[in-house]
């Protein structure tokens, strides 16, 4: 079986047509690679023991009539003999033979009766490649045919058939195009990588073409926008462009150039136009576009330097001084140097840059630094442009702005403390980039300091993947340094939990304007949130960027993996699954490197700790594939998460010894954080745990020492988990019911929905424990609904034990009246033919203690053994009304 990239949603609606006998017409412009999904999907139906029959349409076909449907048919020609007299006289006139002596029946006639004899001799399909270059009785009469199944190729059909399956070939997206090149050794490190993906416009023939054929890698300009078209390409999707008379030629050059500065208006006669499209040239439609990016390479290839120089000049003549797009025009016609063309094009990159177009904007600012007289000034320019060639998704574009092989552009890990990055690594987890503030655009127009937004935004990623207190230390000392204020408030909310003046919370919870692309203010914004446990705030800041990035850049995976994290904090964990898988299919370590790595290792954390959490058979698999990726240390950040939760499940399961171990790594041997803000977030889970570990005095001084914390950051969420551990340690004390409810009432809190109902389960243990279960069973549903809803199977069974626990009293005078509410509900899980282990598990004690229970409830209700306790489901004579999972 091939693997055709991006055909799989077509070859699956193909197969399921002709399981059930349907005619398939697969339809596709040229290019889209119609025969390979023919052959494959007729290899793939030959494969359940079907005979196929093939043709393909060849030129000249058109003239010969019944020429391919002889093709065709030659293979059972000798069954044309056995066929009636009439039948057989047509196929002798068909295949030049020697007829019998009566009249034939009509061509299609005599096929359907041939079709229905093989029909009824087994199962048949007939396939028909370029069926539009067929002779029109052939097409006809295979078409007409009702006995076997036909699957067809052609060009899109005014009209279809209803009696067949149309299944259409569109383009390859940007990731399935990456993949058909990644193929081709060489070629996506090649500096003309973007060309061949922006010319090809998903058309695998056009991909395979240009990546066959590219120039030298010398021979690419940094500001090139076109290759060079092969002749077989050529010949396939732009034909009519080697027809073109002079005049049709100059015009269709100045479209091709217009193309290249949106809003340009070229004005054309109707003729010219008509002919254009008639071509194939141009597009039919009020707007002059070409029919495909091959057409318009091909038409400046023919044209030559001399009139597209003309036509640039043209061109720019119409526009009015000062314009960006005059600017380009003429900067690209006359390759001196001009300060007054490179200035305009500079200030011209940064408003692309605001409106979020990374691969505009370096073009403009690639083509300003080539006409930047002063070196030291033309070097920033191409600095500038290759930043965000790479937030574009070009980094053989970026390496060559920079004269930095690819190849060379990978860098180890940072060591703790160590203050400087190379330009390679992009912020991640905080993750986004800002504008120097003496950028192009303000008319500062020398090098770019040493303190760039990229030195500091990647100290912050560190600093965020860490969390220690050497690489925070490293960033304050920066912070005075930081080239605008959104990149100070960015490290000061990273590093530091004290905001003085409220600085941050503003800038997060407003949407105020910034010289950045959009897409990268929004995962700027979106990871403060998330470093300042504002999930809401993230998730929508993060849900923003992702949808605006640039496809294949750096930004979206970026912003994808912090909204998967932001997801599960808020207990989403389908969304946050479906984010994970989409982050790893995005993010591309061989072209973005170590930043890329970074976010894949956080990807597959949340993949991991959502397989735990939820008991999944392949948790082990995930778990493996996670911690193979982190790197100790230096994830800090995911390695905490994974043991929270692997903390949690072991802790809900029993296994509090094994549950304790894992949490206490939050905190180091004097109690200190690991992790200056993910570490607090299992301080409840730890007092949860603590005393049955026999360390609640150890635990209750890690809780102490984290009010200051707590009280610094303002995150209702973390102060929300305080009065939690507070309240769980407080055990029998009656403080601990008003604690309980300050974590309750913390506002926003709701955000963190499971969280949230795990306070309400221990809160409800609580009130049963104090002889109040009616107070109780309110929390424990409202905490069960959302463990149900959120896949936790190991928290929705103990929510529904202690429902069981909570229950109204039995009825006096049943057996259940003299058990414990803790020996009912091992009793009614043992009758539900549940093992001593997993009524252990269920409730959290040991398989010895529900041992002990069970011994001591057989007398009570007059049994002797365990089989008879299903006779009992009615024990308590409770009413229906009273069950508690009402």
């Amino acid at each position: 079986m091939v693997t055709l990239i991006g055909r799989s949603g077509q070859l699956t609606a193909i197969a399921a047509a002709l399981r059930t006998g349907r005619s398939v017409r697969v339809a596709g412009e040229r290019g889209t690679g119609r025969s390979a999904v023919l052959a494959e999907a007729a290899a793939r139906h030959a494969g359940t023991g079907v005979a196929v029959l093939a043709v393909r349409g060849l030129p000249g076909d058109a003239a010969l009539p019944g020429a391919g449907l002889q093709r065709l048919l030659t293979p059972v020609q000798h069954e044309t003999g056995a066929l009636p007299g009439a039948a057989a006289a047509a196929f002798a006139g068909l295949f030049r033979t020697e007829a019998p002596a009566v009249t034939p029946m009509p061509v299609d006639q005599a096929v359907a009766v041939l079709a229905a004899r093989l029909a009824g001799r087994g199962r048949w399909l007939w396939c028909v490649d370029d069926e539009d270059r067929l002779d029109e009785l052939s097409r006809t009469v295979i078409g007409s045919q009702r006995h076997i199944a036909v699957l067809a190729a052609s060009l899109p059909q005014p009209a279809a058939d209803p009696a067949e399956e149309v299944v259409t070939l569109g383009r390859l997206s940007r990731v399935e195009a990456e993949r058909m090149l990644a193929a081709r050794p060489g070629v996506r490190t090649h500096p003309a990588a973007r060309l061949v993906l922006a010319q090809a416009a998903g058309n695998p023939l056009a991909l395979d073409e240009l990546a066959r054929h590219l120039p030298a890698a010398a021979e690419i300009t940094p500001t090139m926008t076109e290759l060079p078209v092969p002749p077989r390409l050529r010949r396939a999707l732009a034909s009519g462009v080697d027809d073109l008379d002079e005049t049709q030629l100059r015009y269709a050059v100045l479209v091709a150039l217009a193309a290249e500065t949106p809003g340009t208006w070229v004005d054309m006669a109707p003729e010219v136009r008509a002919e254009l499209v008639a071509r194939g040239v141009l597009r039919p439609g009020r707007r002059l576009r070409f029919r495909h990016p091959v057409v318009r390479a091909a038409v400046l290839d023919r044209a030559g330097s001399g009139l597209v120089r003309q036509a640039r000049h043209r061109l720019a003549a119409r526009l009015p001084a000062g314009a960006p797009a005059r600017a380009w025009h003429l900067a690209r016609a006359e390759p001196a140097a001009d300060e007054s063309l490179a200035g305009v094009l500079a200030r011209a990159g940064t408003e692309l840059v605001r409106a979020g177009r990374a691969r505009a904007a370096a073009y403009a600012l690639s083509l300003a630094a080539a006409r930047t007289p002063e070196p030291g000034l033309a070097d920033a320019r191409r600095r500038l442009a290759a930043r965000h060639a790479r937030l574009a998704g070009e980094p053989a574009w970026e390496s060559q702005l920079t004269d930095i092989p690819a190849g060379e552009r990978q860098v180890s890990s940072i060591p703790a403390g160590e203050s400087r990055l190379t330009s390679s690594r992009l912020s991640s987890e905080p993750a986004g980039q800002s504008e120097p503030a003496s950028g192009p655009a303000h008319g500062d127009q020398r090098p770019l300091p040493e303190h760039t937004v990229q030195d500091l935004g990647q100290l912050l990623r560190i600093a965020w993947l860490r969390g220690d207190e050497p690489t925070r230390a490293g960033i304050r000392a920066r912070i005075p340094a930081a080239p605008t204020a959104l990149l100070a408030t960015w490290a000061r909310a990273v590093v530091d939990d004290a905001d003085p003046d409220g600085a941050i919370r503003r800038l997060i919870g407003g949407d105020h304007p910034d010289r950045m692309a959009p897409d990268e203010h929004a995962v700027v914004l979106g990871t403060i949130a998330l470093a300042r446990h504002e999930t809401a705030l993230a998730a929508r800041h993060l849900s923003r960027a992702a949808a605006s990035a640039p496809p294949g850049g750096l930004i979206r995976p970026i912003a994808l993996g912090a909204l998967a994290w932001a997801h599960l904090d808020a207990g989403e964990l389908d969304a946050a699954r479906a984010t994970a898988e989409r982050t790893l299919r995005v993010a591309d370590a061989a072209r973005h490197g170590v930043a890329t790595a970074d976010t894949r290792a956080g990807a597959l954390a949340t993949l991991a700790a959502i397989a735990v959490l939820r008991e999944d058979p392949d948790a082990a698999d995930r778990l493996g594939a996670a911690r193979d990726a982190l790197q100790p240390g230096h994830h800090a950040l995911h390695d905490l998460r994974l043991d929270r939760a692997q903390g949690l499940i072991a802790g809900i399961r029993g296994e509090h010894a094994l549950a304790f171990h894992r949490l206490r790594r939050h905190f180091d041997g004097d109690g200190r954080p690991v992790h200056h803000r993910i570490a607090d977030l299992c301080l409840a889970d730890l007092a949860s745990v603590a005393g049955a570990a026999d360390r609640t005095d150890e635990v209750a001084a890690i809780v102490a020492a984290a009010a200051t914390r707590a009280r610094t950051l303002g995150s209702a969420r973390l102060t929300a988990i305080w009065h939690r551990a507070r309240a769980l340690l407080a055990g029998p004390d009656p403080g601990a019911e008003s604690l309980f409810r300050r974590s309750l009432a913390e506002p926003g809190a709701g955000q963190w929905a499971v969280e949230r109902a795990l306070t309400r389960m221990d809160y409800a243990q609580w009130l049963r424990r104090r002889q109040r279960p009616a107070e109780s069973r309110p929390l424990l549903r409202a905490a069960r609904d959302v463990f149900a809803a959120a896949g936790l199977t190991a928290w929705r069974e103990r929510a529904d034990a202690e429902l069981a626990a909570a229950a109204a009293p039995p009825r006096p005078g049943t057996p259940a009246a003299g058990l414990t509410p803790q020996q009912r509900q091992v009793v009614t899980l043992a009758a539900q033919g549940l093992t001593n282990a997993r009524i252990a598990a269920r409730l959290g004690l040991s398989a010895r203690t529900v041992g002990t229970h069970l011994s001591r409830a057989y007398p009570i209700l007059g049994v002797t053994r365990r089989t008879q306790l299903p006779s009992l489901q009615s024990f308590d004579g409770r009413r229906a009304e009273d069950d508690p999972a009402r």
